[in-house]
């Protein structure tokens, strides 16, 4: 049972939407369409997937302008029409289900807060928080459980830092920005320097800046620049389990997916995408709308727009057309063989009629 219940009227309504079917049918929660929960609103969101419409238990879906109700089998009540099923699904979501509160601004007893740091109106700075020297938080923020926030580091108006968080010294991160449970922003750069037969530390006394609206997942570190920043560009998502080396610089509005690596100084332009467990070679440029698909190792530049796939990294289209001459490799294998064979015995052939009486005598003869 949701917060509130809306009738197949009053949802179309809403959204704009032509209804087909009962006006009085009630939705109290939202599901998949796939769910086997009745008395919800689903969406659909792509027209091709309409014999899904026949199994679903959701009273009323909300269907793309490309379907004709009349001729779809529905096993629920109505289906409204509209220009973007899944947009407008998502902004009636808060009429069915809370969003996580805000919770009330107090300062947790055990919190250890030090004299010089400045702490914004408004904010909440849960329990066994740490937030050292210099220290300024905004206004609003949100410090969940066992964060550490080292010296001198910023927090814009707005940002939310959930459970046992690292952020080392010097950090900035500024308006709006999230960071889930887990992740490290500012440890030192993976950098040594070989000399005498060991590994010397080089030391790091750079920074990590997150600009706005930036959201880092759980587990997820962002390693500070050697003497520069590492930075991630404005509106940039970054999914959990995400390796960002020393000195890397990313555009804005960029998505990132899991299990991506970017080794050192990696350069991105604004609105790249990269798939999971994209690797990339340090010093490498990926341009702006660059997409790489997931597990595509990147060794060289990509160009601005373009998408690449595989490893080593190569454009989508000449990567397909290997990828599918390697999946004809055992029959062509088969065939070479068979070639080999028959051109074994036709050379062995011409080797017998070669050695006749004949060709023997005339071989002498000369």
């Amino acid at each position: 049972m949701g917060l509130m219940s809306l009738t197949a009227a009053k949802i179309a309504e809403l959204v704009s939407g032509i209804l087909h079917g009962n006006p009085d049918a009630i939705a109290d929660d939202v599901s998949a369409i796939s769910s086997s929960k009745s008395g919800t609103l689903a969406f659909l969101g792509d027209a091709r997937e309409v014999h899904k419409l026949a199994k679903t238990s959701a009273s009323i879906v909300l269907i793309p302008e490309a379907c004709d109700p009349g001729k779809l089998q529905f096993a629920g009540e109505a289906l409204i029409v509209t220009s973007d099923p899944f947009t407008q699904f998502i902004s009636l979501i808060p009429n069915f289900r809370n969003s996580t509160t805000q919770p009330a601004p107090q300062i947790h007893p055990t919190a250890v807060i030090d004299c010089s740091a400045v702490i914004g109106p408004d904010a909440y700075i849960g329990p066994h928080v740490m937030i050292s020297a210099n220290c300024r938080i905004g206004a609003r923020c949100q410090i969940h459980a066992n964060v550490a926030v080292g010296e001198n580091t910023t927090l814009g108006n707005d940002v939310k830092l959930y459970p046992n968080v690292v952020l080392y010294g010097n950090c900035e991160l500024q308006d709006r920005v999230i960071i889930h449970a887990g992740a490290v922003i500012g440890a030192d750069g993976f950098g040594y320097q070989f000399r005498e037969g060991a590994f010397h530390k080089i030391e790091h006394y750079g920074s990590v800046i997150l600009e706005q609206d930036v959201e880092i997942g759980s587990c997820t570190t962002v390693d500070r620049g050697m003497f520069e920043p590492t930075v991630v560009g404005r509106g940039s998502k970054i999914d959990n389990h995400v390796m960002i080396a020393h000195n890397c610089r990313i555009g804005q509005h960029n998505v990132i997916v899991s299990q991506v690596g970017l080794a050192g100084s990696v350069t991105t332009g604004n609105y790249c995408r990269f798939g999971g467990q994209v690797g990339i070679a340090d010093h490498v440029n990926i341009g702006d709308g660059a997409s790489l698909m997931a597990q595509a190792g990147v060794f060289r530049d990509v160009e601005a727009g373009q998408t690449v796939l595989g490893a080593p990294a190569l454009p989508k289209e000449q990567q397909a057309k290997i990828m599918m001459a390697q999946t004809k490799l055992p029959e062509m294998r088969q065939a070479l063989r068979k070639l080999q064979k028959e051109m074994d015995a036709v050379q062995k052939k011409m080797d017998q009629q070669a050695e006749t009486p004949e060709s023997i005598k005339l071989r002498t003869a000369a």
